[in-house]
């Protein structure tokens, strides 16, 4: 696997909180209380936290036999979170869980309102004729882009932190830190260009 390919891989591992750097087990005195936190015996759907040695958090459940654990904020659930709409619709109290409730849904993740209002805005625009809708389908495509910029930007700085953290070994097993300021400044200038580029094209 390519030295690319690797690091992409890493950076989907750190976000499940399955890369190794956050999976690792280490135990020392420190360990003690943790480790009897998880000898102690619970019920069937007892639910609590446990904290491992380099600070992620995970939510463990028991259930009848065996234990599952899964990371207290994984993406998984800040998607969830993200995508839960409310009973009614802000803007015209509508129900937003009856016939409707897949577009509603929809509608919500990028308007914040019901497949109704939407539809009427989206109506009253087209009215005041093709300007108007033009600069409405712009300004759709630029909060599109900030969006994405904004799950990007974190993905960037994921990058860059795995690209300062990377080690040198030679055959005699000593290790050393590698100087790559100069990689990682590029994968930075290029990010900016790239943002400017997409947002320059918007306007």
């Amino acid at each position: 696997m390519s030295n690319k390919l690797q690091n992409v891989k890493a950076v989907r591992e750190m976000i499940a909180g399955t890369h190794k750097t956050q999976t690792r087990k280490s135990f020392g005195f420190s360990d003690a209380e943790s480790v009897a936190k998880k000898n102690q015996k619970h019920e069937v759907g007892d639910t609590w936290e446990e904290t491992t040695a380099n600070g992620a958090v995970y939510v463990v459940t028991q259930h009848d036999g065996f234990r599952s654990k899964r990371p207290k904020n994984s993406v998984n659930e800040l998607v969830k979170d993200i995508l839960r709409v409310p009973e009614q619709c802000p803007e015209c109290g509508g129900d937003m869980r009856g016939d409707e409730a897949k577009l509603n849904t929809k509608f919500w993740g990028s308007h914040k309102k019901c497949f109704s209002c939407v539809l009427k805005e989206e109506t009253a625009i087209r009215n005041k004729g093709p300007e108007a809708w033009r600069e409405y389908e712009k300004d759709i495509m630029r909060r599109n882009a900030e969006s994405w910029f904004k799950d990007a930007d974190k993905e960037v700085e994921l990058l860059k932190q795995q690209l300062t953290e990377t080690y040198w070994q030679n055959a005699d097993g000593k290790m050393g830190e590698m100087d790559i300021s100069g990689y990682t400044q590029k994968v930075d200038e290029d990010y900016q260009k790239l943002k400017e580029e997409i947002r320059s094209q918007l306007e």
